[in-house]
């Protein structure tokens, strides 16, 4: 689940209070949330069926609604909604403590998290909403299996290969092709049917004895033909050449039957051919994509046994710069086939030797742990290192490094293994001033997300120091005819590649360095200069500028902006500066203040993502803002979810009411602007009606 992405959340406690702190926690932690508290279990049901939640976290001591209740409705609606228990006797070091957690799970809850311990309830929450992402697109999957068996099974009763499957002798499915060779009507006549009944007298003990060993066999049975004299159903005899092979029917291992439709019968060919396909021509190796095909089978094979298989990624040191100017073009092939030669003996029956790349080997390794492939790998790179290539009188040495990679039950691609191996190999290298010659396992020394964040973390101070970022304008447009032109501003961070970085993938790693405000005063100068160009060109342009939760509290920022606007000569109101509901609600005074500051100037003020906090209203009361921005899970709910617009007209209403303009944000199809133009909506803003570019080049005059 995308960490940014919005938890709709039901919380079930007694005190308010700690319904608010937990709704706070969650926006602190950078997990946005639209929350509401449920307080008894007629309420819970409307919910559950006006609305779609992704979670429901509940205090085991409550009254207003017991959690087993809760439950109960959750189940008999049919809801994937889990539910995490908050437990104050789970806190405690005591036998009622386990008992708490022992009774949470019994009731049905996914965990029991102790009171207060906010890191340790992240870490639930998080999981939760993985597993319910998984749960929908096992779900997602699951449909998407039955289209598949459904068209398949179309293809095998239309096919004009006769086709069927077999069980312990008899027939499991026939299509009617099938039954057309044998002279039945009907290919249901076949299904039932021992094989032998269609088998001549004489040929009868040769086909039982064929099916026999090829089902002794089990997997390891490899496709072959099966020759027979065969009955009809009016009993003439008819010869028969089936192409055998495993396959798996209805969920039931079985043997598959196929006589092709103007079968080419030349097995020696086909060999021939699939050999071609398989190997290598410069060293005799298999080549790539034969070593992919067995990677994905021993990634299936781990999966399903708990099997661990070892990958050697064997690369020659220097090849281009040294062996390859050295030997020449048809040398250097000749020094591969020969190190091949090498390699092949070190191969075992039943590993996979193949040319990777032009320079490097792999050896498919199962059954093998990973400090017996690191053994086995040093002992193969100090025979290499040792031995000489002879080339037509010409000798040379070659090293080489080599890396390992472990391919087990978590494993999920080929593609994944392989990448882990060429990083052991590229790792050794690098730790050893890229001479090579050397063994190295695969270890992922820093996590991706570590990785990941320390590199953000670099690429935000050099776009700090090198002005590596860029604005972007999305307009907002009026629902009520108003010819007023308003944008909002967008932020991106520009990678080396000039590629655009949302805010979502940035922003949280620059508060956690204290570089948002930094940032802030940077977008707005950027805004200013830009709009002050605009304007002068005829536009009454007004745009909407987001602040970070460090600038909200930052004291010094109006003061500051005060002095910008008088300096570029631009007029105050020209920028609303728009702020977090969550953070107001977190930061209520310091919210106050500001947005009392920014009137004070002249400038308006907006609140965005308004409507997940516990009383949005409430917050209102005490930070009232000029504009309100509905958050944009309302939106989607409408358009992507089918929920109703109830829940959006409520809240346009109590705003309409309290005089507040009104932006809704979202907006991805035209079917949802008359259902907003209903509800009294001033403006709405989305990629249906533009998507945020670089310039304010909106013609406004279209929707007049």
């Amino acid at each position: 689940m995308n960490a940014n992405e919005t938890i709709r959340l039901l919380i079930v406690n007694d005190s308010r209070k700690e319904v608010e702190r937990l709704i706070s926690m969650l926006n602190n932690a950078g997990r946005p949330t639209r929350a509401q508290h449920v307080e008894s279990e007629e309420v819970l049901t409307k919910l559950l069926q006006e609305q779609s939640w992704d979670l429901l976290i509940a205090e085991d001591a409550c009254s207003q609604l017991p959690p087993a209740n809760a439950l109960r409705q959750i189940k008999r609606l049919n809801k994937d909604v889990p539910m995490i228990l908050i437990s104050e006797k789970a806190a405690e070091q005591s036998i009622e403590a386990n008992q708490a957690v022992v009774d949470g799970l019994k009731i049905g809850a996914s965990d029991v998290v102790p009171l207060d311990q906010d890191q340790h309830l992240l870490l639930v929450i998080q999981r939760e909403m993985e597993n319910r992402e998984q749960r929908q697109q096992r779900r997602r999957a699951d449909f998407k299996l039955k289209e598949a068996e459904r068209r398949s099974q179309q293809l095998l009763d239309s096919s004009r290969d006769a086709i069927a499957y077999v069980q312990d002798g008899m027939y499991l499915y026939a299509n009617q092709s099938f039954a057309d060779c044998f002279g039945y009507d009907d290919r249901d006549d076949i299904e039932c049917m021992p094989v032998i009944d269609m088998v001549n007298d004489e040929d009868q003990k040769h086909v039982k004895q064929f099916l026999k060993d090829f089902t002794l066999k089990g997997d390891e049975a490899e496709n072959c033909q099966l020759s027979f004299s065969g009955i009809t159903h009016d009993g003439k005899p008819c010869n028969v050449s089936l192409d055998v092979s495993r396959a798996v029917y209805d969920e039931e291992a079985c043997i598959e039957f196929v006589i092709r439709a103007n079968q080419a019968n030349n097995e020696q060919l086909q060999a021939e051919l699939q050999k071609i396909k398989d190997q290598d021509l410069v060293t005799g190796l298999y080549n790539r994509l034969y070593l992919v095909g067995q990677l994905e089978k021993e990634v299936s094979r781990a999966i399903n046994e708990g099997c661990t298989t070892t990958v050697l990624h064997i690369e020659v040191d220097s090849f281009s710069d040294h062996i390859q100017p050295t030997m020449g073009v048809a040398g250097s092939d000749l020094a591969l086939g020969d190190l091949a030669a090498l390699l092949s003996k070190h191969a075992l029956p039943g590993e996979t030797l193949a040319r990777f790349g032009d320079d490097s080997f792999m050896l498919l390794a199962p059954n093998q742990n990973a400090q017996q492939s690191l053994d086995r790998a040093e002992r193969i790179r100090e025979e290499i290192e040792h031995h000489i290539i002879d080339v037509d009188g010409k000798t040379i040495q070659a090293t080489t490094t080599i890396g390992v990679a472990i391919l087990n039950e978590t494993s999920s691609s080929a593609e994944e293994v392989i990448d882990q191996a060429l990083k052991a190999t590229e790792n050794f290298r690098m730790e050893h001033d890229q001479s090579g010659n050397g063994v190295k396992l695969y270890d992922p020394e820093v996590s991706p997300e570590e990785k990941a964040e320390a590199d953000m973390v670099n690429m935000i101070s050099h776009a700090l120091d090198n002005n590596r970022f860029q604005l972007l304008f999305q307009p907002i447009i009026s629902l009520r005819g108003a010819e007023d032109e308003h944008y909002e501003v967008l932020l991106r961070l520009l990678d080396e590649d000039g590629q655009q970085i949302s805010p979502n993938e940035f922003l949280g790693v620059a508060a956690q360095i204290g570089a948002t405000t930094k940032i802030d005063r940077w977008v707005i100068l950027e805004t200013i200069k830009t709009l002050s160009e605009h304007r002068a060109n005829g536009h009454n342009t007004r745009v909407l500028l987001n602040l970070s939760c460090e600038s909200l509290c930052d004291e010094s920022l109006v003061p500051w902006i005060s002095v910008a606007f008088k300096a570029a000569g631009l007029p105050a109101d020209a920028i609303v500066f728009q702020v977090d509901e969550g953070d107001v609600t977190s930061h209520l005074n310091d919210a106050k203040a500001l947005l009392q500051g920014l009137s004070e100037i002249g400038s308006q003020s907006s609140i965005c993502n308004f409507g997940c906090s516990l009383n949005p209203f409430k917050t209102l009361s005490h930070a009232p803002s000029d504009y309100v921005k509905i958050h944009g899970s309302f939106t989607v709910d409408i358009q992507k979810n089918n929920e109703g617009p109830e829940a959006l007209s409520n809240i346009i209403k109590q705003l309409l009411e309290a005089n507040k303009i009104t932006i809704v944000p979202f907006v991805e199809h035209a079917s949802v602007l008359s259902t907003l133009w209903q509800t009294g909506v001033h403006y709405n803003q989305g990629h249906y009606l533009q998507a945020p570019t670089d310039s304010m080049s909106y013609d406004f005059t279209m929707e007049g």
